[in-house]
This record gives C-alpha cells, structure tokens and sequence, in this order.
C-alpha cells in the first residue's frame, strides 16, 4: 500500500508525489499545495475491494475509487450547517488532522493491508507536528506532581518560568548506573535454545526419525529437513530491555527540546529588555531593568547548563539502539523470573524502575488517556489549553488542581471536552474561569474556549473566547475573506449573542488562534465584522511549538486591557501600586501616566493614556475620584517585551489605534489596516 498526493481535476485524478514515509509511517500536512492547487490523499493498494479510513479503531470515512488511476479517494460533500456552507474536501490533510489508519479489505472482508498516515496543521511541519505531541506528554506530567508532596530544589525551577524542571541530577546518576549494567550484559547475554530447520546431506543425519525416514524415501535426493538446536539472544527480557533504552532516550529528547524552546523564549526576550535598558539608561528605571536583564540572564545561564547536560547524555546513550543485543521488536516491560534472579538483569530492571519514579504516578486509564491526545485531531487545541494552564499557574492557579478535575472528567465522561471551571486564587485581586469546548445550551454554541476573569473590586466577570483555526490563510485564495469569515463565525457571532442575559458577565473580546505565522492582528477593525470599530474586540494571532510568544501576549492582553485589571503583575499577577506621574485634569479629563513595578519580579509595566483622544473625546470611560467625576481616558499599555501596542522609541510613548497618533500627542502616523498582517505604518508626521 503507498499513499500519494492528488490534485482532483474536471477530468479525474491527478497523482502527485508518494508522502514522506520514515520506513513505519506516512505523514503530511493539512492544506497542502502543490503548484498553487490544493491536495488530498490517495491510496494505491492492490487487490482491494473496499477501503477505509479508521481512527481510534473507528471507521470515519469510506473511500471510493477511481477506475483510470486506480487510486482510493476520499469524495467531496457539501451541507448548510447554521447558515453557512460547510464542506468536507478530505479527511486527508485539507480540514482535518491527527493519526489515521487506511485498511484495504479484500472481497472477502478480510484486511489485507493497513497503514498509518500523520496528517500535521498546514502551516506546522512534521518536527513542530512531534513536538507538540511531546510537550503535551511533558505538561500531563508536570501539571501531574503535587506540589504539597513534591520536594524539588532550586536547581528545578527558574525565576521566570514557576514551574519543576525534571530532575536531571538524579536522571544523570540512573543513566550512568543503566549503561554499566547493560555494558556487563553485553558481555555475557543470557540466551535460549530455540529449533530451526535447515536441509542436510544424509550423511549428517545424527538421528534418523520417522520424519526424516519418509522424506528421505519419497524425494530420494541425497537431501532431508532437519532440526537443529540453536542459541539466541532474542529473549523478550531483551525486548524489554530495548524498551528500556527507547523510553531513557525519549525522555533525553523530550527534555532537552522543551529546556531549548525555553531558552529561546528568554533569549528574544533578553535581547528586547537589553534595547530598552539602553534608552533608559538614565532614567529612574535603568536600575530596574538591569535588575530583570540580570534575572533572565541567570535563568538563561541555568538553562545552557542544563541543556549542555542533556546534549552529554544524549551522546552516551545515541547508538545503543544499534548494538546486536537490541536488534529486536521492544516489549512493554513486566516482572520476569529472569529479571528477578539473575544478578545483572535484576540490577537493571531495579534501576528503570528508580528512573520511572522519577515521574508522578499516573493511572493507566488516564495514560490511555494521554496517548489518545498524542493521535487526536484536536491535538493542537489540547496544547493550547495546557499552554494557557501553564500561563495561569504563573499567576496563582495551582496546575495539579486542573489535572486532578480532567481526570476525574475523563473517568466518569470518557472525554475532557466540555470542561469549565472557576480558579479562585489567593492573595490575587482576580478569579479566573476556564472553559473548555463548552457548549452553551441557549444558542448551541460551542467555542474552543471562554477565558474569563473575575474582578473582585467590582464582582464582575470579563470573558473572552478563543478559537482554533487550522487554516494557512496567507496561503489560500481570498484568504483575508476566510479569515473575517472565520471571525464571523468564531467571533461576531458570540460576541453578539453569549452572556447577554447575566449583568455581571460582560463578553468582552473574541480571537481566533492559528498556525499561520504570516499571520496576525490584535486589532481587527473591518467594519464587516466590527461595524463600531472597537479595539481589541477581534483579534487573530498564529501559535506554534517555535514560535510561542503570542499566547502570553494575549494573556497579558486580557488581563490588563480587556478585564481592567491592569494593576496586577503580567509576571506573577500580584497587585501592585503605581506610580502616577498626573497632570492637572484638562476640562474634566485626567492627564497621567501610570508606572508599575513589581518588586517580586522586577516587571515594569506602564499604563499611558492619549492626550488627542482625551481632548476630542473619544473613546473616554467615567471614573470617580474623590466624590467627582471624570472622564477617564482609554488606557494605551506600554511593556519592556512583547508588546500588542505598535511602538514608539521614545519615552514609553505608545501608538494610539484610534486616533493613530502617540499618546503624547507628537507624532502622527499614516496607517494601513491589513486583515492579516495588522496596522501597518506607512509614513509619520510630526
């Protein structure tokens, strides 16, 4: 069985390149394009009758078959769904992804072939696509310690990043114990007889059987079968063995790929605050700055240790696979009598079990659970939704807690989807809710996610949606128009809809999260989708395994300008007292400029206001101060990184997107909104 591309043309198939296969598997990606047309997948299988899709042993789709080419295609369906037009043009790799098995079956429904194709988001490549399902793995994992239970040391855990690191010290002295033990079993393998044919001369018949007397008399050619006995190293404690090394050097790989993207995280961030502690070298907040730069660069430092860690024991361990001793399919491991008596195989089945220790006890039903995840075609949402966990265990949340509530979930559901939840945190001016593929029973609604955020001073909720896309739309035709379709859809249309009957839940902003990494706008104003202009009520912004800042940035986002909880540390979310640098109110309208800095964190942030908008009155909000009122103006924020605000080198002034000049009111620039790319500027005048 091989699976190819192809093109549907008017007048039938035409078939493409074989899919990258790896001697195992086939992958691919979604939204594949080859000269500017879109592929599907097609199966060329021989002596088929009747072939299939399967996924978690389930049939999904039937394929049917094109007689000139031979090749089993899945065919095209249309259907209203809501008012608009939905399409299924494959469940290869156009619209939907995830692990797959295509099954031939042969006229007497007897299967014949099968395989397994990786079908990636479009715009993510295979070694994204691995990743992922590694980090998923990962965070199940950490998210599964407890942390009144677990004794970590510093060395585990960073300043910037509040979560355990894996404990490698102890890894390192398990590793080095496994691969002296293996060393000495090399050298003396225990071995079993096993009994092979072979055909022999008549005269080196040892024994003459029964058997090897009729063969002798009916062929009478000098030749008969004979069974020897032969020793082999292909005993399942080997198997399990080489099970063994593939998990060590798995958990090497997974470790050091997530500890690198880490690294990379805080080394773009490190080069940003290094700019900004330049142009403020001689201001009030350099020493702030220098203070954070010298807190990235340790956790920076840490991190190149502990990675050049990994890289070491990978090195020790890269080519075992290959020794003569493991040249056999691996095994799951289980108590053997030879793993409980002989010395050396005892000895190293003790040391995996110390290494498995390491990690936290998880049922099997939960790790069935995980692995389903790894295959599933809504992989990508599942690692957003953990990514926003370890976000918000950043700012209080207690991860344990959610992984405690998605077992018990999945336990008596059989599924994680509809999950919601309230994260009441301590010593934070804020809750935070949670839900996940939860459907709303008055509209039928289903968004990916709804984030919300409980603001204690005034006992009201901020909700935001989220949804997935799994489109490349700087790739696809009239991709700006699928793209305002999609916040229509994914947008608008809750936005118009959810929470409007409850006076204490305002939804305030929806955005939609893709793949697509020539893609983003925070600030989507297309008067087909946001006929008012609102800012920062529609958004889209890409999100991959390499490219993985823009989900904080969102978060950020939401919590300062969208919930009106600016006063809390983007870092750690603790309260924290600004710093007002206030000017006299000008005709009822406050002038100011708020810096925060937190002392836990050494984050600087500032909340800034435009003087324009305030004086033409726009976009102005009252306040109380002191028993009068004013017109308090649209906070612009300002941070040292990853900023959503386009910026301006100068002072911590800020671009204002209503009125496209800086908040102080100096500069005015000539914009350009691009549905995919965001405001883009295109000349200033001062």
């Amino acid at each position: 069985m091989k699976l190819f591309h192809i093109i549907i043309e008017k007048n039938g198939l035409a078939v493409q390149d074989e899919l990258q296969f790896d001697g195992k598997e086939y992958f691919t990606c979604e939204y594949n394009k080859i000269r500017k047309r879109m592929t599907q997948i097609g199966v060329l299988v021989e002596g088929a009758n009747r072939v299939v899709v399967k996924q978690f042993g389930t049939e999904v789709a039937r394929l049917i078959l094109d007689d000139q080419s031979s090749i089993w295609y899945h065919g095209r369906k249309k259907w209203i769904e809501d008012g608009f037009t939905q399409t299924t043009d494959s469940i290869f790799g156009i619209n939907a992804g995830g692990s797959f098995d295509v099954v031939a079956y042969n006229e007497y429904k007897k299967e014949i072939k099968k395989v397994t194709v990786n079908i990636t988001p479009g715009t993510m490549s295979i070694e994204e696509y691995q990743q992922m399902q590694q980090e998923v793995r990962r965070l199940f994992e950490v998210f599964s310690y407890d942390p009144t239970k677990s004794d970590y040391n510093e060395e585990n855990y960073l300043r910037r990043i509040q979560l355990p690191f894996y404990p490698q010290q102890k890894f390192q002295e398990i590793l080095s114990q496994f691969l002296d033990c293996f060393s000495e079993i090399s050298m003396m393998p225990e071995q079993e007889l096993i009994q092979m044919e072979e055909k022999i001369n008549i005269h080196q018949v040892k024994k003459w059987t029964p058997t090897i007397i009729i063969e002798n008399a009916l062929k009478q050619n000098g030749k008969v079968t004979a069974t020897k006995n032969e020793k082999t190293t292909d005993i399942k404690e080997h198997r399990m063995i080489r099970f063994m090394v593939e998990e060590l050097q798995q958990r090497i790989d997974m470790e050091l790929a997530a500890e690198q993207r880490y690294l990379g995280r805080l080394q773009n961030e490190l080069q940003q605050l290094v700019e900004v502690e330049k142009m403020e070298k001689f201001t009030s907040l350099a020493s702030n700055f220098r203070n954070l730069i010298e807190i990235v660069k340790s956790d920076c430092d840490k991190l190149k240790h502990r990675i050049a860690v990994w890289e070491k024991m990978n090195r020790k361990i890269d080519g075992l696979l290959d020794q003569p001793l493991l040249q056999f399919e691996s095994e799951i491991i289980e108590e053997t009598h030879i793993f409980r008596m002989h010395p050396l195989y005892s000895e190293i089945y003790s040391i995996y079990i110390e290494y498995e220790n390491l990690a936290p006890i998880l049922t099997d039903t939960f790790r069935s659970f995980i692995q389903s995840m790894l295959k599933s075609p809504t992989l990508y949402e599942i690692w957003i939704l953990l990514k926003i966990i370890e976000q918000f265990s950043q700012w209080g949340v207690n991860p344990y807690e959610f992984i405690q509530d998605v077992q018990e979930k999945y336990l008596n559901q059989k599924t994680i989807s509809g999950y919601k939840k309230q994260f009441k945190l301590e010593n934070r001016s804020f809750d935070i809710g949670l839900y996940y593929d939860f459907t709303f029973s008055e509209t039928g609604y289903r968004p990916d996610f709804v984030i919300g955020f409980l603001n204690h001073s005034n006992k009201k909720w901020y909700m935001h949606t989220l949804d997935a896309k799994y489109k490349s739309y700087s790739m696809l035709k009239k991709g700006e128009q699928k793209v305002l379709n999609d916040l229509e859809r994914s947008g608008t249309r809750y936005l118009n809809v959810l929470f409007i009957n409850n006076s204490r839940v305002f939804l305030k902003s929806a955005t939609l999260v893709h793949t697509d990494v020539n893609s983003v706008n925070w600030n989507v104003k297309h008067p087909s989708v946001n006929p008012n202009r609102l800012q920062h009520r529609l958004a889209h912004f890409y999100f991959t395994p390499n490219k993985n800042t823009n989900l904080e940035i969102y978060l950020k986002r939401l919590l300062h300008e969208s919930s009106n909880i600016e006063f809390c540390c983007p870092k750690c979310g603790k309260k924290i007292d600004g710093i007002r640098e206030e000017k006299d109110p000008y005709r009822n309208k406050l002038r100011w400029k708020t810096t925060y800095i937190c002392e836990e964190c050494d984050e600087v942030w500032v909340a800034n206001f435009c003087s324009s908008c305030s004086y033409d009155n726009r976009g102005l909000r009252n306040m109380v101060i002191q028993g009068r009122n004013y017109r308090y103006p649209r906070p612009l924020f300002k941070y040292p990184a990853n900023n959503f605000n386009i910026q301006v080198e100068d002072n911590w002034d800020v671009h204002c997107p209503t009125c496209n000049k800086t908040a102080n009111h100096r500069i005015n620039f000539i914009t350009k909104d691009d549905i995919l790319k965001g405001t883009i500027i295109l000349g200033k005048n001062y």
